[in-house]
């Protein structure tokens, strides 16, 4: 039996808010969000998002690295390996101290 995928992650640490202030990152994890039933190989997200694949591969080694994004399937074909991705979560928070907790200058 499977895991059920968690419904939020709440971005807590500075490593996982670099990761996800990228704008190129942020639309890879809302397409991953918009389709949580579908894997996606970086061919697919480097074309949904107008980038290169060698760098769709750096972005999501970073997704990967922050537990944001995980391979689902890897298998070969035509001599090539695909590895297609799924978002862990489905969706993100992230909560900014109010001005009461902020340190005085």
């Amino acid at each position: 039996m499977t895991e059920p995928v968690p419904r939020l992650r709440r971005i807590a640490g500075l490593g996982e808010l670099r990761a996800v202030s990228d704008g190129v990152r942020l639309a890879v994890l809302s397409i991953l969000f918009d389709h949580p039933q579908r894997s996606f190989s970086v061919r697919e997200l480097a074309e949904r998002t107008g980038i290169a694949p060698t760098l769709m591969h750096y972005h999501l080694s970073i997704l990967d690295s922050e537990q944001l994004v995980e391979v689902v399937v890897e298998r070969g074909t035509r001599g090539r390996r695909e590895r297609r991705y799924q978002a862990l979560y489905e969706a993100l928070r992230w909560d900014f101290p109010s001005g009461e907790q902020q340190a005085a200058p």
